[in-house]
Parts: C-alpha cells; sequence; structure tokens
C-alpha cells in the first residue's frame, strides 16, 4: 500500500465499524427530534451576570445550556482514548468575488495526555498531523513536503503553543483539551438552550452561546453518552460573517490504539522545509 495514503486508512478502519451512535436511547422525557422541547427551554431559568466593569456587557446564561455543556466536557474529560469522523464546511468570501462553500473530511484520534493524530482531505486540505509527546509533524500529501517542530508537553500545551506562537487554531482541537468546558465558555456573554432537535442522526441538546467575535451552536448527544455532534460558528466580526460547520458522524469510545499511529516517518522522497511555512494551513486549520 502507498505510504501516502496508509495514515488515513488506519484511521478510516479504526471508525467504519462505528455506528452513527453508540446503541442507546434518547431520554424517556425527549420530544420527537425535530421539536424542541419549550417545557424545558422555558423551565430553565437564566443565569444573569451583571458586571460592574464599563467595558464588559451584562452575562447572560441558561442554566440548562450550562449543565449540558458541562455534561458534555465531563464525558469528553473521562476518556482516555477516542476518535472520531466528521464532515466539515466552510465559507471562503474573497474580496470581490462570491462566496463560496468548501467541505472536508477529517479523521481524528486522541490518546492522553499526550499523543493525536489527524487526517483531513477535501476541497481545502489534503494533509495529515501527528503528536507523539515529543514533536509535531505535518505533511502536505499534493506538495509532498513535510514539517516537524519539538513540542514536548501536553495536548492542551501544543494547541496553546500553536495558536500563541503560529497564530494557528485546529478546528475540533477544542474537543482534544483537557477541559472542554473550560475551553469553551471563557469570554461567554449569553447561552441558550434551544431543546431536542437532530444532528449527525440522532436527537441532541441544541445549544447556542456568544462570545465578542463569535456566535456558535452546539448540538450534544441526548442519549448515553453526551457526545457532541454538530457545532457551527459564525464569525461575527468578517466580512459576510462567515460560517465554520462540523458534523461528527462517527465516535469511537476508549479504542486501544498502535504506537505507530502516532508516529511520523517521513515518505520516500518528500521534502523538508520550515514549519512556519505550514502556518496558514496546517491539517485542520481553518477559522
Amino acid at each position: 500500500m502507498d505510504w501516502r495514503h496508509s495514515h488515513a486508512v488506519v484511521l478510516l478502519m479504526m471508525l467504519t465499524t462505528v455506528a452513527c451512535r453508540e446503541p442507546s436511547s434518547a431520554p424517556a422525557a425527549a420530544p420527537p427530534p425535530g421539536r424542541s422541547d419549550s417545557a424545558s427551554v422555558q423551565a430553565a431559568a437564566p443565569i444573569i451576570e451583571a458586571s460592574n466593569e464599563i467595558d464588559e456587557p451584562t452575562r447572560v446564561l441558561d442554566a440548562r445550556a450550562d449543565e449540558v455543556l458541562r455534561e458534555t466536557s465531563q464525558t469528553l474529560s473521562a476518556l482516555k482514548t477516542f476518535a472520531l469522523h466528521a464532515e466539515e464546511s466552510y465559507d471562503e468570501i474573497p474580496s470581490g468575488q462570491p462566496r463560496m462553500l468548501l467541505t472536508n473530511i477529517r479523521r481524528v484520534a486522541v490518546q492522553r495526555p499526550n499523543r493525536f493524530a489527524a487526517d483531513a482531505e477535501g476541497d481545502s486540505l489534503n494533509r495529515s498531523v501527528w503528536y507523539d509527546g515529543q514533536s509535531l509533524a505535518i505533511w502536505d500529501k499534493p506538495q509532498h513536503t513535510y514539517a516537524t517542530v519539538q513540542m514536548p508537553g501536553s495536548i492542551d500545551g501544543v494547541l496553546a503553543a500553536l495558536a500563541t506562537d503560529y497564530g494557528v487554531d485546529i478546528p475540533l482541537g477544542d474537543l482534544m483539551t483537557a477541559d472542554l468546558y473550560a475551553t469553551l465558555t471563557e469570554g461567554v456573554t449569553y447561552s441558550r438552550y434551544l431543546g431536542i432537535h437532530t444532528a449527525a442522526g440522532v436527537p441532541c441538546h441544541h445549544l447556542v452561546f456568544s462570545q465578542p467575535t463569535i456566535e456558535w451552536q452546539l448540538w450534544v448527544d441526548a442519549g448515553e453518552h453526551r457526545l457532541p455532534r454538530k457545532m457551527v460558528i459564525t464569525y461575527v466580526r468578517e466580512p459576510g460573517e462567515p460560517q465554520y460547520t462540523a458534523t461528527i458522524h462517527a465516535w469511537r469510545l476508549s479504542p486501544t490504539f498502535p504506537d505507530t499511529l502516532f508516529r511520523f516517518e517521513p515518505p520516500d522522497g518528500a521534502e523538508r522545509i520550515d514549519f512556519a511555512a505550514f502556518k496558514e494551513g496546517v491539517p485542520g486549520v481553518g477559522r
């Protein structure tokens, strides 16, 4: 098999036996998919936190939305290993040109506290990334180039270093952090629980949040496991308010990964380039 396709195949094989959801049923009190749980929305009294700071707005937070997000964070934090398969799309709005919608398929494997691997392919990306606890490696398949950089530490530390030192954020990277709740709620000024709606083919708790530069929605599986199924981010400060959408079609919980999954070996003939050259396109990097 061509080495250039082996990483994507390994991740795909880990996920092909995974159904869209773990066998479970939605809570008995949940309304049919597509209908809002109006009673639940009304029953959750908002948490209003008035600010004494002139430049800091009053926070209006929904207690039910906060509860579901905390449960989701606890579910992910408890997993030592997991893998997911997602389809993502985002708006590209070139100056003076029509809006374009680009789509990619993403596969991610995580082994806490300090290993992950990801593969993305589609309209705008065809790259893979590995982190083995000591170094981060990126391979651009069409260009047949790769770059490595030493980054010893935890997954959280690597994600923070990428953002701080290289100006790079990895989509769905928040799901790999040790505390999803703390990561997502920083700077939140508004939240609301919208009810039970369908995402990725399953009934989900539908949440909406607002921060100074973005508005985002999260659909969380209403079954046995509180797992994110869909996320939509709207960049309200950017021209045209572009959106990023990720739908997670499959999860694999607590799998056993081979050590080789997180280890990068340069393919024959690949050219090594400076890591900074990948700044505009680390695998999975979008808005």
